[in-house]
Order: C-alpha cells, then structure tokens, then sequence
C-alpha cells in the first residue's frame, strides 16, 4: 500500500512586534484542515531574564486532530555569544485532554546551522536547521527520532 505524502504549509504574519497569527493547511488531517496559529512573546530575553512566549498550534506531530495552547520559557546559555538554548514549557493538548511539559535546547553548531532535540511532552524529535542570509531556511525532521522529513521556509 502506498502512503500519501505528510506535508503542511504555514503562512503567518507579524501583527506589531510581539504578536504574530497565520493560519497552517493540512490536507491530510482526518478532521480540521485549516487551523489558526499564533504567538505573542510576552517577555523578551534579557541578559538577566528568559523569555516567555505563549501560543497556540495544531496538536503535537502525529495528532490526528486538535490544538495545542501552550506557554515556554527559553534562555541563552553564556550571553550573546552563547550557542546553546535550553526551554520549557506547559501545553494543553486537546487531542489528548492532557498538559504536557515539553522541553528542549537549540544549540548552534555554526552560525547558519542549529540541532535542535526536543520532548513534546510524550514523544522525542529533533531537527537539523540551516539559515541563510537571505531569510531561507532547511531542516531535516526527525519525528519521534525514525520518521524523517524536510521542511522549507521563507521569510518575506
């Protein structure tokens, strides 16, 4: 049996400088194909203070359906010249009726290449991401470390 492609496609905008909404297309989701998507940094990262972000999102990688409502706090680790950016945070996961504590740490091998593993609150994931100077970026996914895709990005 042949598997149908997995691919979504995101299109968010920044409304002032802390909020941003879209909207994310998922053509292979049994229920809701259309969901919205936004954050608003609540707190930016200060050499003293982590940063705080909260938001909402289709549900966790391999959800079925739902959304997810969640808030993360994520701190540089030795200053402006420090690679490694550990976070945490709470989500509600509709799909599951459940909060979740996911977590994880962005770490800068260069300055256009970023690994980052996480925890969803279940399941672990990780991504390989490079940046361009342009604004184009590429990231291998690796859902739940066995399941390999690629994602492409582009700011305006």
């Amino acid at each position: 049996m042949q598997q149908r492609p997995r691919w979504r496609t995101t299109l968010t905008g920044r409304v002032s400088p802390r909020f941003q909404v879209g909207v994310e297309y998922n053509p292979n989701a049994p229920k809701e194909k259309v969901n919205p998507v936004g954050n608003y940094f609540i707190q930016a990262e200060t050499e003293s203070k982590p940063g705080i972000v909260a938001g909402f999102s289709s549900d966790r990688i391999g959800t079925p359906y739902g959304m997810s409502y969640f808030v993360s706090a994520q701190k540089q680790l030795g200053g402006e010249s420090g690679r490694v950016a550990p976070y945490i945070g709470l989500s509600y996961s509709e799909f599951g009726k459940e909060i979740l504590t996911p977590f994880g740490a962005s770490i800068g091998l260069r300055d256009d290449l970023v690994l980052l593993p996480m925890c969803d609150g279940k399941y672990g994931h990780t991504t390989l991401s490079w940046f361009s100077k342009r604004g184009e970026s590429i990231s291998l996914i690796a859902a739940f470390n066995k399941r390999f895709g690629i994602a492409f990005a582009r700011n305006f």
